[in-house]
């Protein structure tokens, strides 16, 4: 595989992340910047296939893609995600998962998403 396939690759997987956030998430342009640490233009670069992100970006929209994976995973239809997403969580500190992942910290929602998924919370 060349170096343009492989660019061209990590454009579209930045690209569907993006959406991802947006529809599975409920986050706007610029939460998902914060998110990933990076300027709303950036956002829009990614969202049109315009820019290939860091390694550091990479791994932020890995979990972004795994949140939204475990998500639909966890719950059997989008009231219930949302309710998840948007009310506090005990295994969080009673914080909203949505408040966690808007600045970034993706690893503690997501283990608590694993947790469910696996059945260790049932």
């Amino acid at each position: 595989m060349t170096k343009t396939e492989i660019a061209q690759l990590e454009k579209e997987s930045a690209a569907k992340a993006v959406r991802q956030a947006k529809e599975d998430l409920g986050l706007n342009y610029s939460e998902i910047a914060s998110a990933l640490g990076v300027h709303r233009q950036t956002v829009f670069r990614y969202r049109k296939h315009e820019s290939v992100p860091s390694a550091d970006v990479q791994d932020r929209l890995a979990k972004i893609r795994e949140l939204s994976f475990l998500l639909g995973e966890v719950f059997v239809d989008r009231d219930a995600q949302l309710e998840w997403l948007y009310g506090p969580v005990p295994m969080l500190r009673d914080r909203r998962p949505i408040d966690l992942i808007r600045k970034g910290k993706f690893d503690e929602v997501i283990s608590v998403l694993a947790g469910h998924h696996s059945g260790a919370f049932a």
